[in-house]
């Protein structure tokens, strides 16, 4: 009964939050530059194509996944104090995130087709993992199904690493969530630029990497756009994901309050 009630709450609170974001990001990337070009007198100039992306409700799901996974110590906090257990609090945790994946993803499909039917009917893909991978199997339904898994994957994959963060960030205080908040990104910057120094040494090529990550999205050299390993994101993806999710886990059973 706790997980129905807990599950429930989240994703009442995931979709109010999800809508709310979908609204300001319109507000922000549509109708305020409409406003701004009526207060300049140049509103006959406006064109709503121009500022509307077909991107628009990916970005909001990705950047929604994302920020929500990653706040864990506050749900956490909340859940604990009404006799909800950590595990509880994760399981239903990560199945709300999965219902709001699955239903933002059907929101892309809809927004994208109106977006073309409307907008830009020679527009680019529905969905845009299909320029890499919708040819893969010569099959229609087979390409759609594949793309559609493999976008669904990308999403979870986001929504993992927010909560893989948003536990690390759990375990320390306030202020040491501050100081890993401004410190890792700086110390990641470093790291890439000595990643780029030690690339451009032909002794220290670090061919590995790129061969690794183009295996991992199903890249070769022989293969032209839209016919990569569509097998190779699918397989990458399940096990990075399981592996966060396992992480997550158990960083959310090392929370503890007051920290």
């Amino acid at each position: 009964m706790r997980g129905k009630v807990a599950f429930t709450y989240q994703l009442k609170n995931y979709f109010k939050q999800l809508g709310w974001t979908y609204l300001w990001a319109f507000c922000l990337i549509a109708v305020l530059p409409f406003v701004l070009s009526v207060l300049l007198g140049q509103a006959h100039v406006y064109s709503f194509t121009d500022y509307l992306p077909s991107e628009l409700t990916s970005m909001v799901l990705g950047l929604f996944v994302f920020v929500s996974g990653a706040i864990t110590y506050d749900g956490f906090k909340l859940f604990i104090q009404n006799g909800i257990g950590r595990r509880t609090y994760f399981k239903t945790k990560v199945a709300a995130l999965g219902v709001i994946i699955l239903a933002g993803e059907a929101i892309n499909l809809i927004y994208g087709a109106v977006f073309q039917a409307w907008l830009t009917p020679n527009g680019p893909y529905l969905m845009g993992f299909s320029s890499l991978y919708g040819h893969y199997f010569g099959n229609s339904v087979a390409d759609i199904l594949s793309v559609l898994l493999i976008t669904l994957l990308f999403i979870a994959c986001v929504a993992v690493t927010g909560m893989v963060i948003g536990g690390v960030l759990g375990q320390f205080s306030r202020r040491g969530q501050i100081i890993m908040i401004v410190a890792v990104p700086i110390l990641m910057i470093i790291l890439l630029f000595v990643l780029v120094l030690l690339n451009q040494q032909s002794s220290l090529k670090l061919t590995w990497l790129g061969n690794l990550l183009l295996l991992m999205v199903g890249a070769q050299p022989d293969l032209k756009l839209g016919h990569m390993i569509a097998y190779a994101p699918m397989i990458s993806g399940s096990i990075y994901t399981i592996v966060m999710l396992a992480i997550a886990y158990r960083l959310t059973l090392r929370l503890r309050i007051p920290r």
